[in-house]
């Protein structure tokens, strides 16, 4: 049971993670909630779609189709990242006196907002779902194992689910003034650690090659303890990151950093005008 607990809690944190992160957004800015249903919907089906058609996928392209759909999917949500963080980084510049979330969050910018939080949340729910629903499957014909697995993945679930919630109320409750930056730190290196599983993906099938790590961080926080997990979900922590996935991840954080510079150097010259 506890090896449920583990597996349905890593599948759950990321993707609660993801969406108490962009419900605390639809808050601040005051946008509607009712795009988190069509993710939620789109999510559940294309998890199971996955699941189901998991051998097909698998085999196909030679044997690298499950790996090159993860790593579509990883690129999907990092890309919608990276631009959700450029499309809001004026706010966190904007003085905040000047900040009405309703008129400044987008001048036809809405539609997109949401387009953004639906394909970050539903391709992030359907790579993990799809995870869980294959796990599940495997004790369709095994009655006490299945009753096992279903309590531990409650349990998983629970607390993955607990801990979005604090995490979504944590952010909410943050003020205008920090909350935006926060935020976006928080994305970038969460978009970062998503590169850094599709260079692990590509290294899998051979696509990339798999030097030996830069440094093993096991001995301080092992990637399948508690705390682990949660980096894991948080950052995309990884205790043996190869150079090319260091690559891959100062790449993608690369976008939103310079875009941070270009704002802050242009507020500077603006204050001295």
């Amino acid at each position: 049971m506890l090896d449920a607990v583990l597996l349905i809690l890593r599948e759950v944190l990321e993707a609660a993670l993801i969406l108490s992160l962009l419900l605390a957004l639809s808050n601040k800015l005051q946008l509607s909630y009712r795009w988190s249903f069509f993710a939620l919907l789109a999510g559940v089906a294309g998890s199971w779609l996955l699941a189901h058609y998991a051998y097909d996928i698998a085999d196909a392209m030679e044997g690298t189709g499950q790996e090159l759909l993860n790593a579509a999917l990883y690129c999907a949500v990092i890309l919608s990242v990276i631009l959700l963080g450029i499309l809001i980084l004026p706010l966190a510049f904007a003085p905040v006196k000047n900040i009405s979330p309703a008129r400044n969050v987008a001048l036809n910018q809405h539609r997109l907002l949401y387009l953004l939080f639906i394909i970050i949340f539903s391709f992030s729910l359907m790579r993990e779902g799809a995870e869980i629903w294959i796990y599940l499957s495997a004790f369709d014909h095994k009655a006490e194992a299945m009753s096992s697995a279903l309590i531990g993945a409650a349990v998983g679930a629970g607390i993955g689910m607990s801990l979005g919630a604090i995490i979504y109320y944590v952010f909410a409750f943050l003020s205008r003034t920090y909350f935006l930056p926060i935020f976006i730190t928080v994305i970038t290196l969460l978009a970062g650690g998503l590169s850094m599983q599709v260079a692990k993906q590509l290294m899998q099938i051979g696509l990339l090659d798999s030097d030996a790590p830069l440094w093993d961080s096991s001995f301080l926080v092992n990637e399948h303890s508690w705390l682990g997990e949660l980096l894991y979900a948080l950052v995309g922590y990884d205790s043996r990151p190869t150079p090319i996935q260091g690559i891959f991840y100062l790449l993608t954080i690369a976008p939103i950093l310079f875009a941070s510079i270009w704002h802050a150097w242009r507020l500077r010259g603006n204050a001295h005008e």
